[in-house]
């Protein structure tokens, strides 16, 4: 995915692997984006906060990752603005779940 601001506003553009260029309005690429998709399909609303949003980018890649046996492990978000971009948000899945297994071993 190329994403960038101009202009004329936001956007967005799904590039395959032969050069295509699909402009669109909504992109999940690779392995897990069935799953990442049905999240986005069913919460995405037009009118969403900059928190609404992110929040629902990283849901949606929590639930490629973890349903999605060769999608990766580790989840990068990145806001896009008239501003330039910067990373909102980051998390090594691997040590996550470590973490939640500890806290739920019954001893």
């Amino acid at each position: 995915m190329i994403m960038g601001y101009d202009s004329l506003g936001a956007s967005i553009y799904y590039v395959d692997n032969t050069g295509v260029r699909i402009k669109g309005d909504m992109f999940a690429a690779g392995s897990g984006s069935t799953f990442a998709l049905g999240i986005l399909d069913t919460e995405r609303r037009y009118e969403m906060t900059q928190d609404e949003a992110i929040t629902l980018g990283i849901k949606a890649i929590r639930h490629a990752t973890f349903r999605d046996a060769y999608s990766g492990g580790y989840i990068g978000v990145y806001l896009v603005t008239e501003h330039g971009w910067k990373k909102v948000f980051s998390e090594d899945l691997a040590l996550s779940v470590k973490h939640y297994q500890k806290d739920n071993v019954d001893e």
